[in-house]
Order: C-alpha cells, then structure tokens, then sequence
C-alpha cells in the first residue's frame, strides 16, 4: 500500500513539475540575435537576458549586467510582461512570445510598429567588443589609403594604448607623449570612439575587429578615414 502511494505520490508531483514547466517556457539563459523595429534591425552587441522560475530576470550586454527586474507570464494569452526594478517604466505592455527548439521570439506594438525579438538559448555569457578591447595593444602596422606608412607614423616603434576596464584609455604617441581619454563603444555596432582628454582635441571613430590576440581599426571619422591599424596584444609595458 506504501509503495503504491508513493509511486502515485510520485507521478502526481512530476504532472505538476512538467505542467509548471510548461507554463515558463520563457524561463532559461538566452541571447538576443535580432530586433526588428517595423523594418529597421537594431539589433543590440552581445546582449542577454537570464530568466528565472521564481519570477525574476537579469539583462546585460557581454560581461555586464545592467538591468533586473520581475516578470509575470500569462499562459493562456502567451503573455510575457518583464518590469525593471531600477529603469523607466515600459508603457507598452506585455510580449507575446513563442518559442520552438531553443529559440524564443517576442512580439509587441510600440507608437504603431512591430517589435520584433529574437532570442536563442545561450550556456555562457556572449563576449562583446568592449570585453575583448580591454588590455594593452602595441602599434604593429599602419595603413593610408591601403599602402603602409608604419615606418613614417611610427619610426622608434613607441605607440601603444591600454585600454582600461574602467573605460579610460592611456596612450603613448609616436612622439613618446602620454595620451589619455574616455574609450566608448557602440551598443549595436563593432565601433569605438576615442574622447581625448587634452582640451581641444577632436574624438575619433572607428570600426574594430579583433581576434585573441589581434586588433584592427579602421577610421570611420572625417580625419581618419582611408586609415587603417592593426595592433598587437602585449603583457608588460614597453621600456
């Protein structure tokens, strides 16, 4: 009698497991890979968001979090309405979502255009450009207008940036001066701008690519463009 109450016991509470489950189908770790604004993709870099069973989520881009919250689900309208514990207040209601084979899709109207918002099931944080940019990077090669000027950018082999986690960027120039500013990253794009310091310097723009140890850059603003630098990743300061 013990053993059949307990087998029943048993099935009942693995009906209501899967039945809870089923009504969160939003719960888990997922990846944004694209938003669709009407027809625009304004897709953000590396963003996220983990949802969890007891109600609440954690939002960010790459490494850092930057937003949390609760959400309620209502399974029966397929319903997902998320609200930020520290941020504005979202006027426009509750997602509808569905979801087939790790990926999860939410739909809403914002001012009389669809949103759009694909996700995909994720194991690891995503890395973004501003988490691989950070360390120290030497000058290897130099382009103008795809012929190479290292040799008369760089002769004495002197320049190099370190760019700091804390977004300050430190810099020494050809000339052997230190160069300091405010590093920013683009939110939807591999594009970063250079904020000097020193009064009356003008920022810059570029479009960087990087592998584990290589960083390219290429201009993107008025006194850049046709330029091109690839940097090197290092571990010491050079002497």
């Amino acid at each position: 009698m013990n053993t059949i109450f307990s087998f029943r016991l048993t099935i009942a509470l693995l009906f209501i497991l899967s039945t809870s489950l089923c009504a969160q189908p939003v719960v888990g770790f997922w990846e944004i890979k694209e938003v669709k604004v009407g027809t625009e993709v304004m897709t953000p870099v590396a963003k996220w968001t983990r949802i969890e069973a007891g109600g609440t989520y954690q939002s960010g881009n790459g490494w850092l979090q930057n937003s949390e919250g609760t959400w309620t689900y209502n399974e029966k309208q397929k319903a997902f309405l998320p609200k930020e514990t520290n941020g504005l207040s979202d006027p426009f209601g509750a997602f509808q979502v569905s979801t087939n084979d790790g990926e999860m899709v939410w739909e809403r109207e914002e001012e009389g255009m669809t949103v759009s918002i694909v996700f995909q099931s994720i194991e690891e944080l995503p890395k973004a450009p501003a988490d691989w940019l950070s360390g120290l990077w030497q000058l290897h090669e130099v382009t103008r207008n795809q012929e190479v000027v290292t040799a008369a950018f760089d002769p004495d082999n002197r320049h190099y940036i370190f760019f700091q986690w804390d977004r300050i960027y430190v810099a020494q120039t050809p000339a052997g001066e230190r160069a300091t500013g405010y590093w920013h990253i683009n939110s939807h794009r591999p594009e970063i701008t250079l904020l000097p310091h020193r009064e009356g310097a003008a920022p810059e723009s570029w479009k960087i690519a990087a592998a584990d140890t290589e960083l390219r850059m290429t201009g993107i603003s008025d006194t850049n463009k046709g330029t091109g630098r690839v940097y090197r990743r290092i571990h010491q300061f050079p002497e």
